[in-house]
C-alpha cells in the first residue's frame, strides 16, 4: 500500500485574518477530500502580502505533495497572489488574447463592456495550466515543482467549489494510492469526559485508528474515527456503537430532525406544535426537509397567555394556578393542540429563555416539553443557561431528542 498523501490548504485575504469573512472555503475543501479518502495534512491563512506568500510556499513544500490555495485571483490592486505565483514558479506571464475575447464575448452576453480591470486575469505562462472557471472570470492555476503540485484558486466560493469538483478531485483520485477512511458516530445525552471513559479501552484496544471527540454545545458529540485499515475502522465503529447504542442517534451527516423526519414517516404519524419560548423554532426544524408536509400539520406559536387559553385550548385556570412556564400547561399545550390539529403526536413547549423574566421559584432558563402519544404526556423539565439564544437552540434539539427515543420505543 502507497504512503498517503500529504496536502496542505493555504487561505490568502486580509479579511480572513480581521474576522471579517470566515474561512468556509477550507472546510469545504476538507470534506470533500474526505469523501474521496484523504484528508488535508497542513492548512494556513495569510495575508495578501508577497513575502508571506512565497515563505508559505516554501514552508509548505517541504512537507506537502499537493498545495491548494484559496483567494487573491480576483482582479483588484490587492490581488498581488497571480504575480508572486508567476515569479516564484519562474514563469513569464504572457498576454492570452484569446482568453480576453472569450471574457468580451461573455460580458457582451449580458450587454456589458469587460472592465479593463480584468486585464489582470486574462494571463498565462509556459509553466501553469489554466484552470477553467465555469462560474466567474478568474481562472485557477496548476503549477508543479519538484514532484509538487500546486493549485490556486479563487476565494469565490462558487467558483472555487466549481473547480476542486471538476479539476482537482479527478486529479488526486488518479494519483491516489492509499486511502483515508473515515466515520463519524453520532450522539446525545452524555458530555465528552463521560463518553470518553465509557469507550476508552475500546479505543486503546485498537491502535490503526484516530479517534477525535467533537462536542457540538447545541447537541451532543461526535465521535470520528480516521484510518488507512478500512476493517479496524469498521470493527471499532461497531464494538463503539454496541457499548454506547442508547446516546446514538445517527452517522456521518445525520441529523436530529431527518432521523425524526424518517421515523414519523415510517410510521405513519402525524406532529403538532404549540410553542411559547422558542416561537415556531422546533415548527422550523421539522419542516426544515422537503416532504416534511407528509407528517407536520402545523404549529401555534402561543406567547401571550390568551393565545394559550383561547387558540390551543389550555384550561384557563391552570394558568392562573401553575403559571404558564409550568409542568401543567406543558402537559396542555402538547394534548390540546393534538386534538385541535388532529395529530397523534402534540409537542408544548413553554420556558423562560431570559435573560430577564426569572424569579427565585422559578430561574431563567427553566423550561418545560410535552409530547403527547398515544394518550400520554410525556414531560421534560431543563434547566438550561443564562443565554436566551443558546436556551431556545437547546430546547428545540432536546426535544427533538426526546422525540427520537419515543418514536424507537414504539
Amino acid at each position: 500500500m502507497g504512503s498517503v498523501m500529504k496536502i496542505g490548504i493555504i487561505a490568502i485575504g486580509n479579511e480572513l485574518l480581521s474576522g471579517f469573512t470566515i474561512d468556509r472555503n477550507s472546510a469545504w475543501i476538507g470534506q470533500r477530500l474526505l469523501e474521496i479518502g484523504l484528508k488535508v495534512h497542513v492548512k494556513k491563512t495569510i495575508a495578501d502580502d508577497a513575502d508571506m506568500i512565497t515563505k508559505s510556499l516554501d514552508e509548505f513544500s517541504q512537507d506537502c505533495d499537493h498545495i491548494i490555495i484559496t483567494g487573491g485571483l480576483g482582479p483588484t490592486l490587492d490581488d498581488i497572489t497571480v504575480k508572486t505565483l508567476y515569479e516564484y514558479f519562474g514563469d513569464n506571464p504572457v498576454f492570452d488574447e484569446e482568453y480576453w475575447k472569450e471574457l468580451e464575448k461573455r460580458f457582451k452576453a449580458i450587454n456589458m463592456k469587460v472592465p479593463t480591470l480584468n486585464r489582470n486575469q486574462a494571463h498565462t505562462g509556459d509553466k501553469v495550466k489554466m484552470i477553467d472557471n465555469s462560474f466567474g472570470t478568474a481562472r485557477g492555476m496548476h503549477f508543479e515543482k519538484d514532484g509538487s503540485n500546486y493549485f490556486a484558486l479563487p476565494g469565490v466560493p462558487k467558483e472555487m467549489e466549481g473547480m476542486i469538483l471538476s479539476y482537482i478531485l479527478p486529479h488526486l483520485e488518479e494519483k491516489l494510492t492509499s486511502k483515508v477512511h473515515c466515520e463519524t458516530i453520532r450522539t446525545t445525552g452524555l458530555p465528552e469526559s463521560i463518553l470518553q471513559e465509557k469507550i476508552v479501552d475500546l479505543i486503546e484496544s485498537n491502535k490503526n485508528c484516530d479517534v477525535a471527540f467533537l462536542p457540538h454545545r447545541m447537541l451532543g458529540v461526535d465521535i470520528r474515527l480516521t484510518t488507512s485499515d478500512h476493517k479496524s475502522l469498521l470493527d471499532l465503529k461497531d464494538q463503539i456503537v454496541n457499548r454506547i447504542s442508547k446516546y446514538v442517534y445517527g452517522f456521518n451527516n445525520d441529523t436530529i430532525e431527518a432521523i425524526v423526519a424518517d421515523k414519523l414517516k415510517e410510521q405513519n404519524l402525524t406532529v403538532a406544535t404549540a410553542e411559547s419560548c422558542t416561537a415556531g423554532m422546533l415548527s422550523a426544524k421539522l419542516t426544515n426537509l422537503s416532504g416534511s408536509s407528509q407528517y407536520f400539520n402545523g404549529g401555534v406559536v402561543c406567547y401571550s397567555n390568551a393565545l394559550k387559553r383561547d387558540i390551543v385550548g389550555v384550561d384557563g385556570d391552570l394558568l392562573d394556578k401553575y403559571g404558564a412556564v409550568s409542568e401543567e400547561v406543558a402537559s396542555e399545550l402538547a394534548s390540546k393542540i393534538a386534538t385541535k390539529l388532529k395529530s397523534d403526536i402534540g409537542i408544548g413547549i413553554t420556558g423562560i429563555a431570559g435573560p430577564k423574566g426569572g424569579t427565585e421559584k422559578k430561574p431563567v432558563g427553566l423550561t418545560f416539553v410535552g409530547i403527547f402519544y398515544k394518550n400520554n404526556v410525556y414531560i421534560k423539565q431543563y434547566n438550561l443557561t443564562p443565554n436566551r439564544k443558546i436556551n431556545r437552540q437547546l430546547t428545540v434539539v432536546l426535544c427533538l431528542n426526546e422525540l427520537r427515543k419515543l418514536l424507537e420505543k414504539n
